[in-house]
């Protein structure tokens, strides 16, 4: 698969009807119809994760966004732990929509499968579907600190 480095991940084969379906269950995508989830689907990997398997390292170039579909992730910026995610939290639009390096260290935490998006389909999908890039904004800012 272009993009992805195989040798870190596993990639999971499961078609675009269950790829929507499991889709459909992410709040990310609530208002999403059945067509958008297809189309969402359509350029969507599954990727699976050992425990304690880096999925992106900090200061890397961005190639792909990330959605927690089943398990847990831990971030970590200069070695420090900052947040946990769990099922249906993203990661990874920073860095593809600002076009700068992962702020971040985002390393599984216990075996995790993840819904990845490669950039070029990932800014193509806002592009189309912009009520899923405010709520990428949205929850963006309320990551911010006070």
């Amino acid at each position: 698969m272009p993009g992805w480095a195989m040798s870190e991940r596993k990639l999971i084969r499961l078609d675009a009807e269950d790829r929507a379906r499991a889709l459909s269950r992410i709040p990310l995508f609530a208002d999403c119809d059945d067509a958008q989830l297809r189309s969402i689907a359509d350029v969507s990997h599954l990727l699976a994760f050992d425990h304690g398997q880096v999925i992106v390292p900090e200061g890397e170039k961005g190639q792909g966004f990330y959605l927690v579909l089943t398990g847990a992730a831990k971030v970590e910026r200069d070695s420090e732990e900052v947040a946990s995610l769990k099922v249906g939290d993203f990661f990874g639009e920073v860095s593809l929509i600002e076009g700068t390096p992962r702020t971040a260290t985002v390393t599984s935490d216990g075996h995790t499968v993840c819904l990845g998006i490669l950039r070029t389909d990932f800014r193509a999908l806002l592009v189309r579907q912009p009520r899923i890039a405010m709520r990428i904004i949205e929850a963006e800012g309320r990551r911010l600190p006070p």
